[in-house]
């Protein structure tokens, strides 16, 4: 299996069958043997009889696998990650949002790297990046703050901690999963202190990217939470809970 394309999904049943058919589209014209694993994150929506349907497609053309995990309690983003990534059986894995915020064919831009690195993220932050429809400016400020903080605190030089396009080498990300400890929004700058901590190369590419206004991060209370993750990962890696 070259590609494993790993999407958390929780409520998502207004734009999740928009998503598969976009991902199915460009796969189809790819003709290589891929994966999506769908982690249903406790929705309570009709988002798994949706993927459910999906993957019924698949079946038929011999090219695209796809595979549902279910837990019926909501875990949040990072729990979800971790357990595609788990799951996951491609010599690469591909992390990518239900909304598609960056296209599908993003992809070929993070794959002309991924032979020399590590991990290749997608970026908002790049002079090559493309943001079509930008944030409020409160959720810009506080996502350049999220970010800034994230780099100097953790020692992480990215730029662009959150967007969620990211592509990884298999077993590099595995060893990852298995020591993050983050559950919901803060999982992003985790995931890249791991990937620092275990001198793994990682490369920055700008991505188109387009703001979707049914966004789950709630300003009054997953910021927070998400600046607290910023503590916990720090004191993890100070005790080195990473190792």
């Amino acid at each position: 299996m070259e590609l494993s394309i790993v999407i958390p999904c929780y409520n998502e049943n207004g734009r999740i069958g928009n998503t598969i058919e976009k991902i199915l589209k460009y796969l189809l014209l790819k003709k290589k043997k891929t994966e999506i694993i769908f982690v249903n994150d406790g929705s309570t929506d009709e988002t798994e009889i949706i993927i459910k349907n999906a993957i019924k497609k698949t079946d038929r053309n011999k090219i695209i696998y796809a595979k549902i995990v279910n837990y019926t309690t909501n875990r949040g983003k990072g729990y979800a990650i971790r357990q595609g990534i788990q799951k996951a059986s491609g010599k690469y894995i591909l992390l990518c949002d239900a909304d598609l915020s960056t296209p599908i064919t993003e992809l070929d831009k993070l794959k002309k790297y991924i032979s020399k690195y590590d991990l290749v993220i997608g970026s908002r932050k790049q002079k090559d990046s493309s943001v079509v429809k930008a944030q409020s400016p409160t959720r810009e400020l506080l996502g350049k703050s999220y970010s800034f903080l994230s780099k100097i605190i953790l020692g992480v030089n990215i730029n662009d901690f959150t967007c969620g396009f990211k592509l990884l080498e298999k077993n590099k990300a595995k060893t990852i999963a298995r020591k993050m400890t983050i559950a919901r929004w803060g999982y992003d700058s985790e995931m890249l202190k791991i990937a620092t901590f275990l001198k793994y190369k990682i490369k920055e590419v700008g991505v188109i990217w387009k703001n979707d206004e049914k966004t789950k991060v709630k300003l009054s209370h997953d910021i927070f939470s998400s600046f607290y993750d910023l503590i916990r990962i720090f004191t993890n890696s100070i005790l080195r809970r990473y190792d």
